[in-house]
């Protein structure tokens, strides 16, 4: 390939990469975050803040619109956005209870702060390359990885233990060392296995009436909602996250995987943008598309024509 036709390349996955980041199609490796609280101090904070346990849903949408905020707001959002998350971690700090009374946590510690940021960025990475209709390269995959740790690195707090891998492979050398010397089941984890399967309808953004007639129908679709974030995130997890939560892989499971990633395969490369990103990642890509035909109108100089 000639280096215009490699540019061009890079340039389109950097751009579907980019807008990745603010799909829903993440949503269904989002168990693969559960490897932060197989990670003893983080658990012992999440169970003694206790908003897991109140409502596991609602917190997964505070997540998301923290995640939208930083990364498709407008830069003074996104710089607010994050200044507000290290402010409010400074506050999660102290001993666990009941199971992790022996254990002391504070979330702006950098050791678990970075985990917490890998284990997010990794999300979305696995999320990728497993959705991607086709095996990535080694370079495709670095590029893949590089995109999404761009979008993350705001979050680096000061100082050089605290910084991202630079890299996919130092990245995947430390979900590696992590995996083998800190994860480890507990009662939290086990707890969060549990939830998958029974989560609580969200209270946020939904009036109490709809709440109420919504009960029964979110009942009995949930099992059949939750089986194919079980089987993604399984089928993407890290050896030591698949023994700590299952399920047993068998030949079953692996086809169930290889259908439900060709369904989200083509549901983001086929469907459109508006069913497919979140509101606030739409909002940015309208916007840029307008912005882009805008562009399309100007002149490339005002000095008198020949």
């Amino acid at each position: 390939m000639t280096t215009d036709t490699v540019q061009r390349h890079h340039d389109r996955l950097v751009e579907d990469v980019r807008w990745f980041i603010g799909s829903v199609v993440p949503g269904l490796f989002g168990r693969l975050a559960y490897d932060q609280v197989a990670y003893r101090e983080i658990a012992a904070a999440v169970d003694r803040g206790g908003r897991f346990a109140q409502n596991f849903t609602d917190r997964a949408v505070r997540s998301l619109a923290h995640v939208d905020l930083m990364t498709f707001g407008d830069s003074a959002d996104a710089q607010a956005e994050i200044e507000l998350l290290k402010r409010l971690h400074r506050d999660v700090r102290g001993t666990g209870a009941k199971d992790f009374a022996d254990t002391r946590y504070s979330a702006l510690n950098p050791d678990a702060w970075k985990w917490v940021a890998v284990s997010g960025l990794n999300v979305i990475y696995q999320a990728y390359v497993h959705t991607a209709g086709r095996r990535l390269d080694p370079a495709e995959r670095e590029i893949v990885y590089q995109t999404i740790r761009a979008s993350v690195a705001p979050l680096e707090l000061p100082g050089r233990g605290t910084r991202l891998p630079a890299t996919l492979a130092e990245m995947t050398e430390y979900y590696d060392d992590i995996a083998r010397n800190k994860l480890a089941d507990n009662e939290f984890l086990q707890f969060a296995r549990r939830s998958l399967s029974a989560l609580p309808l969200p209270t946020l953004l939904l009036p109490a009436i709809v709440r109420v007639l919504a009960q029964p129908l979110w009942r009995a679709t949930l099992p059949v909602a939750a089986r194919p974030v079980l089987i993604c995130s399984a089928g993407a997890a890290h050896p030591k996250m698949r023994e700590l939560l299952g399920p047993d892989w068998t030949t079953r499971n692996r086809l169930e995987f290889a259908l439900y990633t060709t369904v989200a395969t083509l549901a983001w490369q086929h469907l459109p943008r508006r069913l497919t990103l979140t509101p606030l990642a739409h909002n940015r890509f309208r916007y840029e598309k307008i912005r882009a035909r805008y562009k399309s109108l100007q002149l490339d100089s005002f000095a008198a024509s020949a």
